[in-house]
């Protein structure tokens, strides 16, 4: 997979942040969006590639799931589930299984879980639109804040 390179150092920062020298590691994909699982587990997404598990320590990738990963990413709290924006819309992570199941096919960038336990997402590629999916994965306009010029 072709990439711009830039994206694809990660640091590490304390508390306090800090400034940006070595990176902890360089990979051979972009990194996008990142969460940590209930377990503890570090994944990210790669813009279009797979899905990776990143050894929080070292930044090395330690898995490799899927293709068609793009831009973001939600954990559900204590749960064993990631949602996941692809390019067919958002799809659901099994972290026992570690397998890929269809969600919604609506395409989003940005992907949170509110304190409710519901997830929310930004349209993509046309954008503007915030969204709020249900349990079948089927996303309510909440907002239409324009298109981005």
């Amino acid at each position: 997979m072709l990439f711009r390179s830039g994206r694809n150092a990660l640091y590490r920062f304390g508390p306090g942040g800090g400034t940006a020298t070595a990176p902890l590691a360089t990979l051979d994909v972009p990194l996008f969006d990142m969460a940590f699982d209930s377990q503890g587990n570090l994944w990210a997404t790669t813009g279009g590639g797979p899905l990776v598990q990143l050894d929080p320590d070292t930044g090395a990738i330690v898995g490799r799931y899927g293709d068609g990963v793009t831009l973001g990413m939600a954990a559900t709290p204590g749960g064993t589930t990631l949602y996941i924006a692809g390019s067919g819309g958002v799809r659901i992570f099994d972290l026992t299984t570690r397998a890929f199941r269809p969600f919604s096919d609506v395409r989003v960038n940005g992907l949170a879980i509110d304190g409710d336990g519901r997830l929310w997402g930004t349209t993509w590629p046309d954008g503007g639109q915030i969204v709020r999916f249900d349990s079948r994965g089927r996303a309510e306009v909440m907002a239409d804040v324009g298109k981005p010029a």
